[in-house]
């Protein structure tokens, strides 16, 4: 089975080559979404994010409130890292028990997109790393269109990545997301016919 690592940056269009990726028939799976459900109520690392963060990073149904704890942890590197030592194991130890089933489905080819790709080793269990990059400017407009985000929390979410330059330096593929969706969706096709099914 081929594991194809899917990362880049905040607002370059991740989702948006997922979407694409799964009409070409690709299984994907989506780290964030992985990560979410690695600390509902009831597991290991809901427990030890209550426990480090305090009760306020909890809704009223007692769920993590994501975009709660997310300006708690993108304001303080110390704080990312500790959500992410959290986070991180429990999130790759899911993954990896999708992958396995996948492998016994005998499933050829997988995407797993993950962020911080290199930034958590997440590298070591892809066969091929592309990355996904966009202008600055088109970045900027997507996440505070999306997230609501200003300038200020926008870029400290791009400062606590890779640059663009090391996500390229050290993929196998770079995608630019740089014009329309039927733009982006030709070159993920052309991208993606290269691999054999």
């Amino acid at each position: 089975m081929l594991i194809i690592g899917l990362t880049g940056g905040i607002g370059t269009g991740k989702t948006e080559v997922t979407h694409v990726l799964r009409e070409l028939g690709a299984v994907v799976f989506e780290s964030d979404k992985v990560a979410h459900s690695s600390y509902e109520p009831g597991t290991e690392a809901h427990g030890l994010i209550v426990s480090r963060f305090g009760d306020g990073v909890l809704d009223e149904s007692g769920s993590i409130d994501r975009k709660h704890l997310g300006k708690t942890v993108f304001s303080d590197p110390a704080r990312r890292l500790e959500l992410e030592e959290i986070v991180w194991p429990a999130t790759r130890k899911l993954t990896l028990a999708l992958l396995e089933n996948e492998e016994k489905r005998g499933t050829e080819i997988v995407v797993v997109e993950v962020p911080k790709l290199f930034e958590s080793g997440w590298d070591q269990i892809a066969d091929v790393v592309w990355t996904v990059e966009s202008p600055q400017g088109e970045i900027n407009k997507r996440v505070e269109q999306r997230s609501g985000l200003g300038r200020a929390e926008t870029d400290a979410r791009v400062a606590a990545q890779l640059t663009r330059e090391e996500r390229v330096a050290r993929a196998d593929q770079m995608i630019e997301n740089d014009g329309t969706l039927e733009e982006l969706r030709a070159q993920v096709s052309r991208i993606w016919e290269l691999f054999p099914k």
